[in-house]
Formats: structure tokens, sequence, C-alpha cells
């Protein structure tokens, strides 16, 4: 059909009445009856013709056109054209082309990209919008609207950077020196570097670029543009501290198998590379904040707003391995109040921390007050002394690890003579460890039923729930809760003698060369017996677990699994004394319900009954039982303690003067740990500090009534 289209302005480019099948999706502001035809020229300049619904054409131009008004893309490997057009007057129109054959797209490439505002500052840009082949790492569901199976996009190299550009967004960029490209069929690029779309991790994508020519303009300037990578991987924008200058510095952080590094956002030096099997990095924070150090840079401090991201960092093997080395090292990356990053590291002769235009030595007879402030997602330690008050934050863990080390440093410049004194006064602090190791669980789970309440709410009793909803996060979080504790008594009985007994021979190792005597042996069965009101606990929990099932008709493999790992992404969060318990998990049955699917509970008059009876039994058990069996258990326990600590005492008195400062550290650390540890909570998305469940018990117990018993 011919068309009159008047004057227009440049070389024409494309002409839809020169295509077949070129058809109209949608518009706005035109004639009902009449059709529309379009025209681009390089200017560049976009026209529309409207035939009319009485025989009267009106052509609508738009010069010059420019991105997103003008939207010109090319989709399907690029054979098809699709026009999405925004005129003036209110006027809109969605048109698309059949397949064009090769002289209809190589007079396209005259655009030059020219519609793109700021194409002149470019390296490179492609024509148009051209497609985009995503390759993901894991296959996406056919109905994920997030994980699109081609886009189109202008593809432009500028400033170091390969972007691909979309309305006005950047769904996708690499610094050019972190990928590889390499031809593929007649005019297409395979490009390798990890990336996220949508949350979706990419290993790279194709760029269908129109002609063999324009794929030939593009590869020449992604090999002038720097030098080849030294890491290929996923990459993120980050900000840093603590390499070079006072402020935050924008940089791009590229995490593969086995390295981290970090280059400048807008040159592509590369700022640092930390080698994560090297047995020097420290790392530690969570994966949205984190402090990397090695000895070959200063400790940085990272801060990434990508939770995808930080989700695989928080997955790498190396960087988890590596966090949790860190916590037991003795140098411990964290950052000041200010956000300026430190590298913490202690010596006998005092503490040194370095870094952020920082560099001081506290003597620990310096040192006048440590005070732990354990808050979620960051703590805070502040250490004081005449001329100081520096305060430390990082994640939990890492604020208790810091705050052991001071005490357990501080402890260590005791004489020889005071060690029997240091092992009484930790027998004596082992009671809250003992109370919160049995039978804390049970209290973190109590306050997740009432809501996460704080100490002062232990006492309170949890009531029947109103609503259906309610009762069923409940049911839910109470049935996974009390699983896991049977599953944590029972390694109480079977495997805490056992810890125990290693540890007291870890203090005598030094003497005794490793070999441990028969008295520490002999001592493990008694433990065990002494342990024994613990199954108790377990005996009531598994029938309360039963009842609860037949109650709410609740399938244990359905419901949502405790996961270990933490709720928080936390990097290096391992128990500090007691791998085996320090972690229980248990608080976080309501996190794993609360972001998973709900369950509905169908709950009958005959269950009402049911369910009074379970929460009943469950009051009771934390509210009475459990208090009672705590007494008995630390009077069991105690006299056994108190009896190592004496023959530790006599055995390390005993020993050659060669082996004492390493026996006297030891003891050090045991108490500082023991004082430490109940200031804290058990492990991440845990409120409640160890020594406040603790603290609760003992107050319990003394307020359970007694039966009257007749005076004789």
């Amino acid at each position: 059909m011919a068309v009159a289209w008047g004057a227009v302005r440049g070389k024409v480019v494309f002409d839809s009445t020169q295509q077949q099948m070129f058809m109209e999706r949608q518009s706005s502001g035109f004639s009902w009856t009449g059709t529309r035809s379009l025209l681009l020229t390089d200017q560049p300049a976009v026209y529309v013709h409207d035939t009319g619904g009485l025989g009267n054409p009106v052509v609508t131009k738009l010069d010059p056109a420019a991105d997103p008004d003008a939207t010109i893309e090319l989709v399907d490997a690029s054979t098809r054209l699709v026009a999405d057009l925004r005129l003036p007057q209110g006027r809109t129109v969605e048109l698309t082309s059949g397949v064009l054959l090769p002289p209809a797209l190589a007079a396209l490439t005259g655009l030059r990209g020219r519609l793109m505002p700021g194409a002149d500052a470019t390296d490179f840009i492609s024509p148009c919008a051209v497609s985009i082949t995503p390759r993901y790492e894991a296959e996406p569901g056919a109905d994920d609207e997030s994980a699109p199976a081609e886009l189109a996009a202008y593809v432009v190299v500028a400033g170091g950077r390969l972007q691909l550009r979309s309305r006005g967004r950047i769904p996708l960029e690499w610094p050019v020196n972190r990928v590889t490209v390499t031809p593929a069929g007649p005019s297409a690029v395979e490009l390798r570097g990890g990336a996220l779309l949508g949350g979706h991790f990419l290993t790279g994508v194709t760029l269908h670029l129109v002609t063999a020519q324009v794929r030939k303009a593009f590869l020449a300037v992604m090999r002038s543009a720097g030098p080849q990578a030294r890491t290929v991987g996923t990459s993120a924008p980050v900000s840093l501290r603590g390499l070079g200058g006072a402020g935050t510095a924008k940089a791009d952080c590229v995490l593969s198998e086995h390295a981290l590094e970090f280059q400048a956002a807008d040159t592509q030096r590369v700022l640092a590379h930390f080698d994560l099997g090297d047995r020097q990095l420290r790392i530690a924070g969570t994966a949205e904040r984190f402090v990397v150090f090695s000895p070959a840079h200063g400790p940085v401090a990272v801060e990434c707003d990508s939770e995808p991201f930080g989700r695989r960092l928080h997955g790498n093997t190396e960087v988890r391995a590596a966090a949790e080395r860190t916590l037991g090292s003795g140098v411990l990356p964290a950052e000041l109040a200010d956000g300026r990053p430190v590298a913490c590291a202690f010596a006998p002769d005092g503490m040194r921390v370095k870094g952020g235009g920082v560099n001081v030595r506290i003597p620990y007879e310096a040192i006048k007050t440590v005070e732990g402030r354990p808050a979620l997602p960051r703590a805070e330690l502040r250490l004081q002394t005449e001329r100081t008050d520096l305060r430390v934050v990082a994640q939990p863990e890492l604020v208790q690890a810091l705050h052991t080390e001071v005490r357990a440093w501080s402890n260590a410049r005791a004489s020889a003579a005071q060690v029997p004194g240091m092992l009484r006064a930790a027998v004596g602090l082992e009671e809250d460890y003992l109370l919160y190791t049995v039978f804390g669980p049970f209290y973190e789970l109590h306050a997740a039923l009432l809501g996460d309440v704080g100490a002062d709410g232990l006492g309170a009793p949890l009531t029947l729930p109103e609503t259906g909803d309610e009762r069923s996060r409940v049911a839910t979080v109470l049935q996974v809760g009390l699983n896991e504790l049977q599953t944590h008594l029972d390694q109480v009985s079977s495997v805490l003698p056992a810890f125990l007994r290693h540890r007291d021979a870890q203090l005598l190792s030094a003497v005794t060369g490793g070999a441990e005597p028969d008295w520490l042996k002999a001592g493990e069965s008694r433990l065990r017996a002494a342990l024994a009101p613990a199954q108790r606990a377990a005996a009531e929990t598994g029938q309360l677990a039963a009842q609860l099932s037949r109650v709410m008709d609740l399938d244990p493999e359905a419901l949502p699994k405790v996961s270990y790992a933490g709720a928080a992404l936390s990097l290096g969060a391992a128990a500090l004394l007691n791998p085996v318990f320090a972690v229980s998990g248990i608080s976080q049955a309501y996190s794993s319900h609360a972001q998973g699917e709900q369950r509905k509970a169908q709950v009958t008059a005959a269950a009402e009954r049911g369910w009074v009876v379970v929460l009943e039994r469950w009051n009771a058990l934390v509210g009475t039982s459990l208090p009672v069996l705590a007494y008995v258990l630390t009077e069991n326990v105690f006299g056994l303690r108190w009896e190592s600590a004496r023959r530790i005492g006599q055995e390390l008195a005993a020993a050659p003067p060669a082996a004492r400062p390493p026996v006297l550290r030891a003891v050090a650390r045991r108490l500082a740990v023991l004082d430490v540890m109940r200031r804290y909570p058990g492990g991440s998305g845990v409120r409640l500090r160890r020594g406040e469940i603790a603290d609760h018990l003992r107050a319990a117990r003394e307020a359970v009534r007694t039966p009257r018993f007749v005076d004789f």
C-alpha cells in the first residue's frame, strides 16, 4: 500500500509499508477504523501514518525521537521489530513486524543507538534494543515472571562497564574486565559472567547483535576496553570503607568460587584481592554488612544491598570456613561505632586495635570497664580506660568473641598460685551454663510462643488462641519445638557428660601429655547418672508432642524445619564453648512458620478440651516441673564438678614450671568463656540472654508451691 509520508528528515532506516505481516497490537488516540504504518529515520525521527476513518489520512511525527517515548526493539533473537510509541496529542501505538530479511536488519543498524539519550558518550551502543537470552544457573519455573526467557535492551559499553539498558532501567551490568565474550552464530555473542536478574543468578547471556558488522564492532571495543579478567564470577555493587580515604567508596564486589575482589566502579583498577583459601583471611559480619581482613590488606568494611548476592556470599563454602575460623583466631575484624573498619588483635601485653585511621594498644591492666550490649542485627562492645572510650560494633557472635578475648587475656595476668581459685570460680559459673544448656531451649520456645517476649515475660502462661490462624501458628511452632527438644534432651544424656570430660582433659593436657587420668574417666559415668532428671523432662515432652498431634492432626513431616544455619545469614555464627547445644534453633521455628505456608487448623468442639489440656501441661512443665528438675540436676552435678575442680587443681599444682603458662591461659579462658557467655543470647534470632534464662529458673524454683507436710 502506497503511503504519502510527506517531507521527512533524515535517511529512512525502516518503512513498514515495505514489510510483510506488519500489524498493530494496540493504540489510543487514533481513528477507530483506520490503519497505521511506521517510518523510522536516522535523524532520529518517528512517523506514524493513520489512514483515518473517513479517508482523511494523518501523519503524526516525533522529531526528535528518544527512548523511552520511542522504544524500538528487536525480539525473537533480533529477527522481529516491535515499536512502542508515545506520540504528541496523547496518542500511543504498539506495532510489530514479521521476521525481517537481512537487508531490512542491515538498514536498521543506521539508527546507531541514537534513540538512546547520551549515545554519543558511549564506547559502543547497539543500533536499538536487541534480544538478550539469559543463561540461568538453575532453570526457573515456567510461570516465574521474574525470570524471562528473553528480554530486549540496548547493549552499551561505557566507562569500563557493559550495561543492558531498557526503558530507563539497567537490569544487568558487568565490569568489562569481569566477563568473557565469544562469537556465536552469524551475529550473536556468548557472554560469560555471573549476574543477578530478578533474584535469579545467571552464568551469562547471549547477545543477538543484529548483524555481523555490529558484532565485529562490539568485540573490538571489548578487546580494547581493558585487560583480561582476573576473576570471572558473580558481581554486585557495594559500598566500601577502609581502602584509602576516610569516606565511603562505591565498588564492584566480584565473587568466584575461590576469590573475592573489589574493583573501582568507575575504572578497572582492582582495589583489593582476597584469596578465600588463605588461612590468614578473616571475615566477620552478615551477608549484608561484613568486614574482611588479611595481612596484605587492612580491614575493609563492605555493605551490600543485594539480598540474592548476599545469599551467594553466605553460601560460598570457603567464605563460611574463613568466617568460622575467625571466631577462634585471636584476630577479629569489626567496625567502630562510626563505621570505620578495624582489626582487633590480642597479645599478652595488651589489645591492639588498628585500621581506619586508628592504631592504639590498650594494656589489659588499664581497662576499667568492658560492657557488651547484644542486639540484633549488630551488637556493641564498649571498652573504657582513663584515656580511651572504644565502641566496637559487629554481629553478636563476634562481639561475644571480642568480649571473651578481653576477659581471657585479662584473667591470664594472674599468677599460677591463683589457678585453684579460678577453677572454683569457674565451677560456680557452671551452674548458669548447665541451666541454660539443659533447659534453655524450653524457655526460648516459650518466648517464641508468647510472641518473642523478654526475660520479664517468661513467667506468663501460654493461653488458648482465639482465632484459627493463631492456633495454627502456635500448634506449628509448638510441634516443631517439641520434636527438637526431644532430640536435644537425648543429646544431654548421651553427649554432655563426655563433652564435660573432654573439656577437663584439655585443661590437663599440658601436664599429662594428652593422657586422661583414671579418675576423670570414672567421673563420666557419675555425671551421666547425675543428669538423669533431664529424662523426666524428655518423657513429658514426648507425651506432649503426641497429644498435640492428636488434637491438631498435624503431620510432623509437613511442618517447617528449623534452620541451624541462622536466619540472619550471619557469617561465622559458631558456638563459642559448646557446639552441640549453643545454637538450639528452637525459636527459629516461629520465623520459619511465619515465612512459610499458612496452615489452617480445623478445631472441633472435641479438640477444644484437648487444646486446654496441652496448654495446661506445657505451662506446668515450664512453670513448675523444669525449675524443680533444674534444682535437682544442679545439686546432683555440683558436687561432682567441685570434686573435679579440686582434682584438676592438684594435678596442675604439681605441673613443671614449663607447663604452668599454658595451664594458666587455659584456665583463664575457661573462666572468661563461662563469665561472658551468660551475658549473650544462645544464637542468631534468640533474644533472651543465657544468664536471663538461668536467673528465671532460679526465681521460678523459689516460687514453686510445695505440699504442706504435717510437723512431727
